[in-house]
């Protein structure tokens, strides 16, 4: 019995594969059947439309553009960049000795000389202190000069002649030390500047650890600049920068560099430059104001140069569209890939990939490819 379930099964196995075996075959034949159906329909539409161009006389139509010579010209490249007004006295100024401020004599934007009081702090105690000092020190003043008379007359004790001189002396020190403690406790401006920053405010205590006013001198104004270190090496004290202030009423400055920093940012891979600016714009300019600078990087006498709108690109390969005569003699869109060089202000330097001969498509060229019969604004 068992064996003759074996044998049925074994039986409807090759059944069921012959079956599959066939539908396969069919499923093949079907597809391509389907297939050779429709490329035989695509031939034929290929052929109506061919047809119909042929009749709309479309075929052969070339597409209107202009071409333009290429030339040598010169071609000069910058590099323009953001900088930054700084002056050489710009400085925050902390108080010498710490105290309640009793006083603050200027406002933020006020204009002030050097030596002008800024702000005082609390000096009663010192005062008092000095008072005493000066009282002692008349006295002390009296007992030295009769000892110096007694010991100049060979009388006196030379002991007491020393301890009177030294009791003078020390009390000079210290009138001394308490006058300079009033002075610190006076904050002063130490050039003459703007009152760009208050820190501090009558009644708090300043501290010789905290910024009490942030001072910036309006002289000696020149803009810093970050350039990456390719570019810096190609400049050099001299040079020429060109300054534009976009802000303001001011014509482009055409002016030098005046330093360059001789060390590298480490951070960013950058290099500080240095344009002093005229005094003419002193009274325009403000520190911390933003100016764009132009540096000359290149400058070639004899270059060919492009428009950059003419030059497309196919991945990574630049090309540009040329006139160019087919086997049949007739005026066709043809492409050439190029080398670029640098590029400013809309104008690509061409290092490579294009003759003097050249026609390059540079109207219509976006209405063309590769191929397409054009008609250029030079035939009649």
């Amino acid at each position: 019995m068992k064996a003759k379930n074996i044998i049925i099964l074994m039986i409807m196995s090759v059944s069921l594969f012959a079956v599959s075996c066939s539908e396969s075959a069919n499923s093949e034949i079907s597809i391509e059947e389907r297939l050779k159906k429709l490329e035989s329909e695509r031939a034929d539409l290929d052929t109506k439309i061919a047809d119909l161009r042929l009749q709309l006389g479309t075929v052969e139509k070339a597409v209107p553009v202009e071409v333009m010579d290429l030339n040598k010209n010169p071609f000069s490249h910058y590099t323009s960049v953001y900088g930054e007004v700084q002056s050489d006295q710009d400085v925050n100024m902390n108080p010498k000795a710490m105290g309640v401020v009793s006083n603050v004599s200027v406002q933020e934007g006020q204009r002030v000389t050097k030596g002008q009081l800024l702000a005082q702090i609390d000096n009663q105690m010192v005062l008092k202190r000095l008072k005493e000092a000066k009282d002692s020190y008349e006295f002390i003043k009296t007992v030295f000069e009769k000892q110096k008379g007694v010991w100049e007359k060979n009388v006196g004790s030379e002991v007491d002649f020393l301890k009177a001189k030294n009791d003078k002396e020390s009390m000079e020190n210290r009138i001394a030390i308490l006058n300079e403690e009033l002075s610190n406790m006076r904050i002063t401006a130490p050039f003459s500047g703007v009152i760009d920053k208050i820190y501090i405010k009558e009644g708090e205590t300043a501290s010789p650890s905290v910024p009490a006013f942030h001072l910036v001198s309006e002289s000696n104004l020149k803009v810093k600049t970050e350039i990456s270190e390719a570019v810096a090496s190609k400049l050099k004290k001299g040079d020429k920068a060109n300054i534009i202030f976009p802000d303001l009423d001011i014509d482009t400055l055409n002016l030098s560099i005046s330093a360059i920093s001789q060390s590298i940012d480490r951070v960013n891979r950058t290099v500080s430059i240095y344009v002093d600016l005229p005094k003419s714009v002193y009274s325009k300019v403000k520190p911390a104001m933003l100016a764009t600078v132009k540096f000359k990087t290149a400058e070639i006498e004899n270059a060919i140069t492009l428009p950059t709108n003419l030059i497309q690109q196919e991945g990574t390969t630049d090309y540009v569209l040329v006139a160019s005569k087919n086997k049949n003699q007739k005026l066709e869109a043809a492409k050439k890939i190029i080398v670029k060089g640098k590029t400013y202000n809309g104008v690509t330097e061409i290092i490579g990939g294009l003759k003097l001969d050249d026609k390059i498509i540079s109207v219509g060229y976006e209405n063309v490819r590769e191929g397409d019969l054009i008609k250029t604004n030079q035939q009649k």
